[in-house]
């Protein structure tokens, strides 16, 4: 019967350590009702004190140096003692298993084989009276319990070894995951860049000579507001270009300021955050963070100079993110691009749900991310 096996440096619950003490009171009851019986006098009754506070210390598992090895030392003392005044083998002897099995599992090895023989030699000479078969049983019989004791502390010892291995296995996979990801950002930065950046910067550059020479030559107001209209749109392409090539070479920031980000870059946005956000996870935070870059983009196009306000707030087990304007006109979806497929296809695919669509006064983007806890 061994109260705990930890090693050193771990510790019981404390449904454990009020498990070992359960058996306390029933080891001193038997010592002193059943046979033989152990004498009601003042020794014996020290005897039981000290064995019963170093089983307690023990089983209470103080994280105090040398406490630990006082209480096994005390149980084995105290136990010894009562077996001694017993007489004889009775349920005193308890104290010494207990005392020497945790001290096996507990001390180092050559404390734990020292306090062994010293219990061993005391109960060999107390309870056998030195004759050779009964000391060399309770001889044996100490030493098993020890070994117990040890076997199961290297049995604990190898499961946190492997559980600190696959933690480090898995930190490692992690890593390379992480870097893996990494280097497919750079990648899509460097296609964007040197692709679509190019050709937006280019694409820009002669729309700008397009409107010159069809001012210089006269040409119909509309037509040159059509061409002015779409090198705005070129150029805003091009920053949103410049955004999203940034975000990828970046490293991700909390969901608070990559919104007050998306804010001060856009006039006339009004950000309202809520004050207890939860943490969610990196996927549902880049989903938040991109539906607000496109919801903003997407006024800026459709509703130039239109206030837009940006909120979010957990309602309920979820968190919810809203971005509207009071102006404007936008395309169905599925009617003018991409941008707000490309939205619910990010909420799809964090289990998050978006709606989309025109309000009494303008136009309205929520999304809403579950919280996991």
């Amino acid at each position: 019967m061994i109260l705990d096996a930890a090693g050193p440096g771990s510790r019981p619950s404390a449904l454990r350590r009020a498990a070992a003490l359960v058996w306390l009171p029933i080891i001193v009851a038997a010592a002193y009702l059943g046979q033989p019986r152990l004498p009601v006098t003042p020794l014996a009754v020290v005897a039981t004190a000290v064995a019963c506070l170093g089983w307690v210390v023990m089983g209470a598992r103080l994280e105090r140096p040398g406490w630990d090895a006082g209480g096994l030392v005390a149980t084995a003392t105290g136990g010894c003692l009562m077996s001694a005044l017993a007489g004889s083998w009775s349920t005193s002897v308890a104290f010494c298993f207990v005392a020497v099995g945790a001290a096996g599992a507990r001390l180092p090895r050559w404390p734990a084989v020292a306090l062994t023989a010293a219990t061993s030699l005391t109960l060999a000479l107390t309870i056998a009276n030195g004759e050779l078969v009964p000391s060399l049983l309770v001889t044996l019989g100490l030493v098993s319990a020890m070994l117990i004791g040890m076997s199961r502390r290297d049995a604990r010892r190898r499961a946190e070894e492997q559980e600190l291995a696959r933690a480090a296995e898995t930190r490692a996979t992690e890593e390379h995951a992480r870097a893996a990801a990494l280097a497919e950002r750079a990648r899509i930065a460097r296609d964007l860049h040197d692709v679509l950046a190019h050709s937006l910067s280019a694409l820009a550059v002669q729309l700008q000579g397009a409107r010159l020479m069809l001012q210089r030559d006269g040409a119909p107001a509309d037509t040159v507001a059509q061409i002015e209209r779409a090198h705005r749109l070129a150029t805003e392409g091009l920053a949103e270009a410049r955004r999203a090539v940034h975000a990828l070479r970046s490293e991700p920031v909390d969901l608070p300021t990559a919104l007050r980000a998306l804010a001060a870059d856009h006039a006339g946005a009004t950000l309202d955050l809520a004050d207890d956000l939860p943490e969610v996870s990196p996927e549902a935070r880049d989903t938040l963070v991109r539906t607000a870059q496109e919801a903003l983009s997407n006024a800026r196009r459709h509703a130039p100079g239109a206030p837009v306000t940006v909120r979010l707030r957990r309602t309920g087990g979820d968190l919810e993110l809203e971005v509207a304007d009071v102006t404007g006109v936008r395309p169905e979806p599925g009617t003018g691009g991409y941008g707000l497929v490309g939205m619910a296809e990010r909420a799809a695919l964090v289990g998050a749900r978006l709606d989309a669509g025109p309000t009494e006064d303008g136009w309205r983007v929520r999304l809403t991310v579950p919280v996991t806890p």
